[in-house]
């Protein structure tokens, strides 16, 4: 399995008359681009704002890091920092 980051796009009504393009980018695990983009189209959000995919990346490493995915049972966690919490991060020695 490959991790692929999906680059999508769609139009609000509530964001400027629905005139600009707005974008976000879901993260897909997948074993190839084509079913990253199969899986990507039944994605909650990708359905309810009508959204397109205006690109893929497939992210075999980064640093100088490989990725390597492991299948697990637990459910997904993700740890989020905003702006605010961004600015007091500091250093675990």
């Amino acid at each position: 399995m490959k991790l692929y980051l999906i680059h999508t796009g769609y139009y609000d009504n509530s964001v400027g008359e629905g005139f600009y393009e707005q974008h976000t980018n879901i993260l897909i695990v997948a074993k190839n681009a084509y079913s990253a983009r199969e899986k990507v189209k039944k994605n909650k959000d990708y359905i309810e704002k009508k959204m397109h995919i205006d690109g893929i990346k497939e992210i075999e490493n980064i640093d100088g890091y490989n990725l390597k995915l492991k299948k697990t049972t637990k459910k997904e966690k993700i740890n989020s920092f905003n702006h605010y919490q961004v600015r007091f991060l500091k250093s675990k020695k």
